[in-house]
C-alpha cells in the first residue's frame, strides 16, 4: 500500500491527514506516483502491522486503573 507525502499524507480517497496509521493507501504503485507527481508529493509506502503491546501494568498501580 502507497501513500503520497507532502507536508502531510494523502491516501486513494483524497483525504488529508497528519498520521500516516489513519491514510487510505493507493494499492498500485504507479497510481500513487501520478498523484505524487501532479501535487509535488513522493510516494511513501504504507507498512500496517501489529502496534507492540504497552507495558504490564504493575501491582501496585493496579488498583488506580479500576
Amino acid at each position: 500500500m502507497y501513500a503520497v507525502r507532502r507536508n502531510i499524507y494523502q491516501g486513494s480517497d483524497g483525504v488529508q491527514v497528519d498520521c500516516l496509521s489513519e491514510v487510505k493507501g493507493f494499492t498500485e504503485l504507479k497510481e500513487a506516483e501520478r498523484v505524487a507527481e501532479n501535487c509535488n508529493g513522493r510516494v511513501v509506502r504504507v507498512i500496517k502491522g501489529k502496534r507492540p503491546p504497552g507495558n504490564p501494568i504493575k501491582e501496585n498501580q493496579r488498583w488506580m486503573r479500576k
